[in-house]
């Protein structure tokens, strides 16, 4: 059993830090004594909510037809089971088991591109490139690909002005109509809405989690 988050951490701090987070209020669900194996497995479990060392940055998002700022300040969360085969421990296409903290959680849909290039200015996360405080490698075979995909590209659809950590959804979006739909109206209305059509793949679960809050858009 095994639980990743980006970046493994030197275990003089996890050991400065795991006795203070064992009594975490926030502390992973799911999490018993055979979980915690070695020194990087507990602090993954038991202190996902640490921001120590974690980069801080803004990425892109699409709420109720608006243009978000999500300001991202930890590191993904990704905990086994589900199992995967991605070196980060992140599974797209089963639910997660375990998650950063107790209680509901909202989500976060990345719309993926598929079979075709968009527009980069209406793509929140580059492929090829690692966006802030995501994971390095997905693990895409429950969906009928590679075991170990490198920094997809994908966009930002969210529920609500929620702060804190946010399931992923997965959704494939197989053409370039439907993208640039989604892209105009930028909001989950619209993706529900070509969803009924058949037109945008289903919901997806994985077990990726993000921690931001969202902010109001600056235009420049």
């Amino acid at each position: 059993m095994r639980s990743h988050t980006a970046g493994w951490r030197h275990a003089a701090i996890v050991l400065a830090v795991s006795s203070a987070a064992c009594s975490a209020p926030d502390r992973p669900t799911g999490v018993g004594p055979a979980m915690i194996s070695h020194a990087s497995t507990a602090l993954d479990n038991t202190n996902p909510n640490s921001a120590a060392g974690d980069e801080q940055g803004f990425i892109s998002g699409y709420l109720d037809g608006e243009l978000m700022t999500l300001r991202y300040t930890r590191l993904y969360f990704c905990a086994e089971p589900p199992e995967s085969a991605a070196p980060s421990g992140c599974e797209v296409g089963a639910a997660p088991t375990i998650a950063p903290r107790s209680g509901p959680l909202p989500k976060i849909y990345a719309l993926a591109p598929a079979g075709f290039v968009p527009d980069p200015s209406t793509v929140h996360c580059k492929g090829g490139t690692v966006c802030l405080n995501h994971p390095p490698m997905l693990d895409l075979s429950r969906l009928g690909l590679p075991s170990s995909v490198f920094a997809p590209a994908h966009s930002h659809v969210i529920e609500g002005r929620r702060a804190g950590w946010h399931n992923t959804v997965n959704i494939r979006v197989p053409s370039l109509d439907a993208w640039n739909e989604i892209a105009a109206a930028k909001s989950l209305t619209k993706v529900r809405e070509l969803q009924a059509a058949g037109r945008v793949g289903p919901d997806i679960p994985t077990n990726v989690y993000f921690f931001f809050e969202v902010q109001q858009h600056e235009h420049e």
